[in-house]
């Protein structure tokens, strides 16, 4: 989620903020929209331009996050990236939420109305990554993974990010190449490289900046929000509850597939096997005995990263089995892949889910959540 006490709500205490969207009786919710630059600065606002919209986010999507908007002004829609933003007042306080930076495009427009509105539809800024590289890509032997990473989004004209190097030491075992073809792009190449190193994919934040950061498991997390009962309740009655794990594994097998030693892989040094015995429906106790089993051949800087790039599809692989579909009051603070404690009677007292999508009116209407039992 995006921090309480962020920019542009640094001068506000987490408390301040979570009783605004929480404990708040009544609140006004307002929208905002700026034109920015690629170094993520404002140029115009055009706020007064905005009839309204939705943002939405996927995190598990290629691109995650989408914008649809009307707008009643004309921009230069080849280049221009715009960047949402909700205020939320209780009367006392009012706080800002910036909601990301979009590419944009315009399938259609209306010119009933005057001046014609038109149907925006805004792309992740992450879409910049999302181009064919046009020729075969290669990363010499002995580079650095994140600065490789580094060098492709300079050279794609990012200005604004942050690169966590605690694996900056991490280099390529041999070299690594990216044939030509319609499917290598440049955020496809930018992933592979986070992923040998056990990061996660890219992804940007509330204000449009690129982010890339060590894989966490969920359960190393603590909760980002607490959604509980009774009269400070932000949680609708309408609900759904999903359950599909038939075809989902209880057993991994990881193979480093860039090992450039003399001898084969070999468990505990280029291969790493987890076996799901008791945890879940999707376990071999709850499924009396059948194994199911993945294999997957990776890239990866040693070992260790090896089963951090595990975890990450072991963790979505067990998070299969149950997903819930809920609405709540508008909470803009929702981000990439928030970690939750939920006090439903329909999940069991104080759940703990991860929040997977999500879809937030701008005009203050109920938020719509897909969240996975964790």
């Amino acid at each position: 989620m995006q921090p309480t006490t962020a920019a542009p709500r640094h001068a506000f205490t987490d408390a301040t903020i979570v009783g605004v969207l929480r404990d708040a009786p009544a609140l006004t919710v307002g929208k905002g929209l700026e034109l920015i630059d690629r170094n993520l600065q404002p140029l115009a606002d055009l706020s007064d331009d905005l009839a309204g919209g939705t943002i939405s986010r996927n995190s598990y999507a290629t691109l995650h996050a989408t914008a649809s908007l009307a707008l009643s002004r004309e921009l230069a829609w080849q280049s221009a990236i715009v960047r949402p933003y909700m205020t939320v007042s209780d009367g006392t306080t009012t706080a800002r939420f910036n909601l990301g930076a979009y590419y944009t495009a315009v399938p259609s427009r209306t010119y009933e109305q005057s001046p014609p509105v038109y149907d925006v539809t805004g792309y992740d800024i992450l879409h910049g990554l999302y181009s064919p590289t046009g020729e075969a890509y290669a990363v010499d032997a002995g580079v650095s993974y994140l600065a490789a990473v580094e060098q492709i989004l300079v050279e794609q004209g990012y200005t604004r990010y942050l690169i966590d190097y605690a694996r900056g030491s991490s280099v390529l075992p041999s070299a690594k190449v990216w044939p030509l073809d319609d499917q290598t792009r440049w955020l496809t190449i930018v992933n592979d490289l986070l992923a040998a190193v056990g990061y996660q994919g890219i992804w940007s934040d509330w204000d449009g900046q690129l982010r890339c950061q060590p894989y966490q498991l969920p359960s190393e997390r603590p909760p980002e929000w607490v959604y509980g009962g009774g009269a400070a309740s932000m949680l609708s009655p309408a609900r759904s509850v999903d359950r599909d794990f038939f075809e989902a594994p209880n057993r991994w097998v990881f193979v480093r597939q860039n090992n450039v030693d003399d001898l084969p892989p070999y468990e505990g040094n280029g291969i790493h096997t987890y076996q799901n015995d008791y945890a879940g429906e999707t376990s071999v106790e709850a499924r009396d005995g059948r194994v199911i089993t993945k294999v997957e051949f990776v890239d990866a800087a040693d070992h260790e990263a090896l089963v951090r790039q595990a975890q990450i599809t072991i963790d979505a692989d067990m998070r299969v089995a149950t997903t819930v579909r809920v609405a709540t009051s508008p909470n803009p603070l929702h981000w990439h892949f928030d970690r939750l404690l939920i006090d439903d009677p329909d999940l069991g007292r104080w759940a703990d889910v991860l929040g997977t999508s999500w879809t937030l009116p701008l005009d203050g209407g109920d938020m719509q959540h897909e969240w996975t039992l964790l």
